[in-house]
């Protein structure tokens, strides 16, 4: 077959490879002055959303855009980053990851690739691996997943980093070693009084317990109330209110007391799931695939205390 005609083929299946990327329906919301965001369904990964199941964040600055989790894929990251050249062409300067569930950041590589740097936990660097499969993948597939791939951070938060672009300055602090996951970060904007928390809080559907502490989430939510935000961005959830953490310690304070409470009447593990079923919080998204777990992770990190 003459060269021309491969040529011509390669770039006709390059353009329809593309022209089948997924679209993500982006539409950023205003939320104050110089922050939009895009709020993700209260649901789990899967081939229909996309992975779009997370909260991500643009804050305008006068020099340009500072991100907040860039999303679970580089598609995500590209319709998003489109999206907000509309409203204002700025550059993307910085990109911070709260945590490394890779919901919140499998949009890195786009950023890189447009000269951002990457901030993000130090276990970031510990435990993600350049060739590793992440979950994002493994339920999306190679279609989806597309060009996303895993870039190195630029600069990794041990406990606090401050930042400062176009007069905007972010408070980058890890609250506790593990809650939601090792590590979290938090970012504070003092001078309008914004919080982005990440997973440290969820609203609207129910966390998960597995890769973090209990005890460690409610310390967490402690400090967090502690500064008084009047906007609180979530890693999930709607609701950017002061209250917007009300639901989130209600719900894990009610496995620790009924969970503290089923230990003292000799409950096993066995039985627990049973016992500590809060009917209350039914209609959170996603109770019935990861309450049980949860109450299973709160028995055994309070049942090792007790022995202690």
């Amino acid at each position: 077959m003459p060269l021309k005609i491969l040529s011509s083929l390669f770039f006709v299946s390059t353009s329809l490879l593309f022209s089948l990327e997924f679209d993500y329906h982006l539409k950023p919301k205003k939320v104050t002055e110089n922050l939009y965001c895009f709020f993700g369904s209260l649901e789990n990964i899967s081939k229909r959303n996309g992975g779009n199941m997370v909260n991500s964040c643009y804050v305008q600055t006068k020099e340009g855009f500072v991100v907040i989790d860039s999303g679970p894929t580089f598609a995500y990251a590209s319709q998003s980053y489109e999206a907000m050249q509309k409203i204002k062409k700025l550059p993307v300067k910085y990109v911070i990851n709260t945590h490394i569930h890779d919901d919140h950041w499998l949009g890195n590589s786009f950023y890189k690739d447009k000269g951002a740097k990457l901030i993000g936990p130090k276990n970031y660097e510990e435990e993600i691996v350049p060739k590793m499969q992440t979950r994002m993948e493994r339920i999306l597939g190679k279609a989806l997943f597309g060009q996303t791939k895993i870039v190195p951070l630029d600069k990794v938060v041990e406990q606090n980093l401050s930042l400062a672009l176009g007069g905007t300055k972010f408070e980058i602090r890890q609250v506790e070693p593990i809650a939601h996951t090792k590590g979290d970060l938090i970012v504070y904007m003092a001078s309008q009084k914004i919080l982005f928390v990440g997973d440290l809080v969820f609203n609207g559907r129910i966390t998960s317990l597995r890769d973090g502490s209990l005890l460690g989430s409610l310390k967490a939510l402690e400090k967090i109330d502690s500064y008084d935000a009047k906007v609180i961005i979530t890693g999930h959830g709607y609701q950017t209110d002061a209250n917007s953490t009300h639901e989130f310690k209600a719900y894990l304070s009610g496995i620790k007391r009924e969970v503290l409470k089923a230990q003292e009447s000799d409950i096993g593990m066995e039985k627990i799931t049973k016992v500590v079923t809060m009917p209350h919080f039914k209609t959170l998204k996603l109770y019935d695939v990861l309450h049980n777990r949860n109450v299973l992770d709160a028995y055994g990190e309070l049942e090792l205390i007790d022995d202690e």
